[in-house]
């Protein structure tokens, strides 16, 4: 697991084989159960254990026993089982500790029978300053196994892996054909040359599995999948066998969207890795093959967060798969903070009576983490089959429409709060992002067809106006006339009502939001020499208004939503941009004259 923002204690923990109480023994029927908005019934596992429970691997062979491996605040390895399809849980039993520093995660489990092996990921603390003490230079994956159903547990033992640092195995290994079966895993190529990353973050990883032909008793290295993007490359291997015998490989990138590959040869070799078709930013999906050959796919549905947790069925070796369903996401408070800010590294389970288990990862704004468990049908996700497309709502824009940046999140942008809105008010719909930073009218032009037209939605909103008045070019230049004149900006705007009118699609057009004093080349050319900041962008937004009165099409006036409220312009903190408060007031001023405009 790469967990950029975490703060590691390491302590010193002297592991022993000990009897363990049976693990389906005294079930807390009901504890820490919970109705989920979507009408599911999700239970808290790691009851009653002191700080974070986090990483959960779900594992089983014929579905009537169904195991749950986690980690509790990096220093121990934990199970629970269920022998009721997640109804109720045994206590926590734990697996394995900290053999010695730096700290212990990211459990896996593969059943076999009465055998259980769990896995784990020990980084290790290097041992001195020649060995860069503090980088992630070391790891291993650490192996206890119980051979009576988790009555009792052997010592951790190292697993031979012939790679320094071994990372990425949360997923419970695949079954293939006779005694063998595989198990993803990744391993860090600047610790392989003795390059050691200074933080999780400097990682470049590649992915493959580790095949075995002895039911997990050893296991060898299976080939490369190596995604090119940094940091991470390719990470967590997600892994389903289809019904030819091939392997389908989903991994984490630091991409907006996750890698796909195939192996034809039990891993041996894999095809060149694509992007998915479904955004899952930084953030590992689960795959689970059920018993009539149907594929779960769970993953987060966000080229930004962790979150919205989604699930989805494919039927046809995941060539295609039904529309997304919702599993969790976090409700939005009045301040505008979230009730959770990650729910992450699911993980799937079949019960044997069908019933799906989907565990997961979650953490709130106080950084609590916990694991939860929903169960759920198949004709619970395929109801999406069933359900009408949702409206399509394009925000078509510069940086001001793209939103995210330092300070701003995708849940803090207009148009995700927009969506949150409209969903409040029943409309079923989906706001598109279509803005690109440093864009004007005239650049925006070619790419209207593609962002616009070729997405059919059911309204464009068009906000333009910042870049297309400015008067400095990056350098900073200063500049004698603006980047578009207004005359050829108000001629791109009717371009555009034009094709979008030819194509049955609604628009709204606003005004381009202001700037203010903050902004970082305000002593540059005309911005010092004139006292308004705001003398030529002023312009741009009467003509806004000019050409929404002639062509008769509706208008929301965000220059003056922020220049005539008292302190708007201390909205726009670096000078051109709205950040979280300024997005809030945007998604109101959104809110009715989109919703006017959705109405049949």
């Amino acid at each position: 697991m790469l967990r950029f923002d975490t703060h590691w204690v390491w302590q010193v923990c002297c592991a022993a084989a000990v009897a363990l109480s049976l693990l389906v023994a005294r079930p807390e029927a009901g504890a820490g159960h919970r109705e989920a908005p979507g009408g599911l019934e999700v239970t808290h596992l790691g009851a009653g254990l002191p700080g974070n429970v986090e990483i959960p691997t779900l594992g089983t062979d014929d579905g009537r026993v169904i195991y749950c491996v986690y980690s509790n605040n990096t220093d121990s390895i934990w199970i629970q089982a269920t022998r009721d399809a997640g109804r109720t849980w045994s206590k926590p039993v734990r697996v394995m500790g900290l053999p010695c520093p730096r700290y212990i995660t990211d459990a896996n489990i593969l059943v076999d029978g009465q055998r259980l092996t769990v896995f784990a990921t020990h980084v290790l603390e290097l041992a001195n300053e020649r060995e860069q003490r503090g980088r992630f230079g070391r790891s291993v994956f650490q192996v206890a196994v119980s051979e009576d159903g988790g009555t009792s547990w052997s010592e951790p033992q190292p697993l031979p892996v012939d790679r320094k640092y071994v990372v990425g195995c949360i997923h419970a290994p695949v079954w293939l054909d006779g005694d063998s079966v595989v198990m993803g895993y990744s391993w860090d190529v600047p610790a392989e040359q003795k390059r050691p990353a200074s933080s999780e973050g400097g990682m470049y990883l590649k992915s493959g599995v580790l095949i075995s032909h002895d039911r997990g008793r050893t296991w060898v290295r299976g080939a490369d999948i190596e995604v090119k993007k940094h940091p991470i490359g390719a990470d967590e291997p997600a892994i389903v066998r289809l019904t030819n015998g091939d392997l389908f490989c989903v991994v984490r990138t630091s991409d907006p969207r996750p890698y796909e590959t195939r192996s034809r040869d039990g891993g041996l070799s894999w095809d060149p890795p694509r992007p998915s078709r479904f955004f899952g930013y930084n953030s590992p999906a689960a795959l689970l093959r059920l018993r009539d050959g149907t594929i779960v796919r769970a993953w987060d549905n966000s080229p930004t967060d962790r979150f919205p947790l989604v699930v989805s069925l494919s039927t046809d070796d995941c060539r295609t798969w039904t529309p997304p369903r919702t599993i969790t996401e976090p409700e939005l408070r009045p301040d505008g903070s979230l009730s959770f800010i990650q729910a992450s590294y699911p993980s799937l389970a079949e019960a044997a009576d069908g019933t799906l288990l989907l565990a997961w990862w979650q953490r709130t704004p106080a950084g609590v983490n916990s694991v939860l468990c929903a169960r759920l049908t198949r004709a619970w996700i395929e109801e999406t089959r069933r359900w009408p497309k949702p409206l399509r709502i394009v925000a078509f824009g510069d940086s001001v429409t793209r939103g995210v940046r330092r300070g701003v999140r995708e849940y803090q942008t207009f148009r995700y709060l927009l969506q949150r809105k409209l969903a409040d008010r029943g409309f079923h719909v989906e706001t598109i992002n279509a803005g690109i930073g440093s864009d004007n009218t005239a650049t925006a032009m070619a790419r209207f067809d593609r962002d616009v037209l070729a997405v059919r939605p059911a309204l464009v909103i068009i906000q333009f106006g910042m870049n297309d008045a400015a008067m400095v070019d990056p350098g900073p230049r200063p500049r004698q006339q603006p980047r578009v004149g207004l005359d050829d900006y108000r001629a791109n705007l009717n371009a555009m009502i034009d094709r979008s009118q030819a194509a049955g699609i609604p628009v709204l057009l606003c005004t381009p939001t202001p700037m203010s004093r903050r902004y970082v080349y305000q002593d540059i050319g005309a911005y010092a020499e004139h006292q308004d900041i705001n003398f030529m962008l002023r312009r741009y937004a009467q003509a806004v208004r000019q050409v929404a009165a002639q062509r008769k099409v509706p208008c929301v006036d965000l220059f003056s939503l922020f220049v005539d409220r008292p302190g708007g312009l201390d909205l726009i903190k670096d000078g051109c941009h709205p950040y979280a408060r300024g997005h809030g007031l945007i998604a109101e001023a959104l809110l009715e004259p989109v919703a006017r405009l959705l109405k049949p």
